[in-house]
């Protein structure tokens, strides 16, 4: 049971391995949000087989040669092979499972959660040649070929997306900030140029895990593409919620970028309408504006649903009146009618906006014909629980409700 407890640990790292690859052949049809679900339920697996493959192993050699638990730990670690590299990695994994609890994972930030995960790769090569020189390989050349041909493809095929797809990325095109637009209070939009961007290519609804060659700014972060391909710029737009978010409006000019995508499958590539309905909720206007903008202007018939706290903190309001006729704002909060009076420009917004929550009575005014359109939905995941529960209760078609959901 020992045995076959490490035989299936060594099955499941390698899947992991896989899930976090995001190979070209699963990704785009699944979408990355699935297979980080499929991972962090996967994790949670193979935390107990990280245990009962030394316990049972201690164990059932312990009642096998009749000796104490504690001795039979010291005889495999002084005689079978590499047994001490397995512990090292079996140590070099405890962080990682204890960083990913629940109740531990809240606390840390995205870079203190992200450092044990590195350290997870070189616990994998030396677990790796405490395998090759188990019983079950050892004895059989053939299976220990497929063994290493197997670590083989996973690690290269890791190695080429999560590296070298965005090394390649930079020599191709040399990402570098343009510019920093404010956008509002606590959002902005990176514009980043280079060379032969038409040759980027990239869908509107997608994003890119971004590192910014800046001390401190290093450590990759996810974010959606805030317009449609164009050729001559990509953008990028951050809404401050963390210290690498916040340090990213003080970035200057010049600064080069990594970019590894692009990723996701928030797209219209999977559209049954030619009808759309828009909801977007918070920073969740991003990519919402960004399929929008991608829509063939003349066959156009989008209705924007916005959900916002205040009029100061919708984003792209403009932009969004000249993509669309059909916006509708939903303020959570009363507006200051004193700042509607001393920015005019402001009252397009005030005259499109209503207060309240977005809710299924609020499709029901506001979208009578919303069976007939595909509907996408992105904002922070409470809001997107309510909205695709509120869809599936309409009797809208599962296939017509489009959604990727990142908690």
């Amino acid at each position: 049971m020992g045995r076959l407890a490490g035989l299936l640990l060594g099955s499941a790292v390698l899947l992991q391995v896989i899930l976090v690859s995001r190979p070209p052949w699963l990704e785009p049809a699944v979408g990355c949000d699935r297979l980080f679900r499929l991972h962090r339920y996967l994790g949670f697996a193979i935390g107990p087989l990280f245990l009962l493959h030394p316990s049972l192993l201690i164990v059932g050699n312990a009642r096998r040669h009749h000796v104490a638990l504690g001795q039979q730990f010291m005889d495999l670690a002084e005689d079978w092979p590499h047994v001490r590299l397995a512990t090292i990695a079996f140590l070099l994994v405890v962080p990682t499972i204890l960083s990913s609890l629940p109740m531990i994972r809240k606390r840390l930030s995205h870079e203190a959660w992200h450092l044990p995960h590195l350290t997870m790769y070189l616990a994998l090569g030396l677990a790796s040649l405490h395998q090759v020189n188990g019983a079950e390989l050892s004895s059989r050349p053939w299976v220990t070929g497929y063994w290493v041909a197997l670590h083989g493809f996973v690690f290269s095929g890791f190695v080429a997306r999560r590296i070298g797809r965005p090394l390649l990325n930079f020599a191709r095109h040399r990402f570098r900030i343009d510019r920093i637009v404010s956008e509002s209070d606590d959002v902005i939009s990176v514009y980043l140029t280079g060379r032969r961007l038409d040759r980027f290519t990239f869908r509107a609804g997608q994003y890119v895990n971004v590192s910014f060659l800046s001390k401190g700014l290093w450590t990759p972060h996810p974010f959606s593409f805030s317009a449609a391909p164009n050729g001559r710029f990509v953008r990028l737009s951050i809404k401050a919620v963390g210290d690498f978010t916040r340090r990213a409006r003080e970035l200057p000019p010049g600064t080069s970028a990594l970019l590894e995508g692009p990723l996701g499958a928030f797209t219209t590539r999977t559209s049954t309408r030619h009808k759309f309905l828009m909801v977007a909720g918070g920073i969740g206007i991003t990519p919402i504006r960004a399929l929008v903008e991608s829509l063939d202007p003349e066959r156009r018939d989008v209705v924007l649903l916005y959900a916002a706290k205040t009029r100061n903190d919708l984003v792209f309001a403009s932009e969004l009146r000249a993509l669309t006729a059909r916006c509708h704002f939903i303020l959570s909060r009363p507006s200051d009618t004193r700042a509607t009076a001393e920015h005019p420009s402001d009252s397009w917004t005030a005259d499109r906006s209503q207060h309240g929550r977005l809710d299924q009575n609020t499709l029901i005014t506001l979208v009578p014909d919303l069976k007939n359109r595909d509907v996408f939905v992105c904002g922070p995941p409470p809001m997107m629980t309510a909205m695709i529960g509120a869809l599936r209760r309409l009797q809208v078609p599962e296939s017509q409700i489009h959604y990727e959901q990142f908690s």
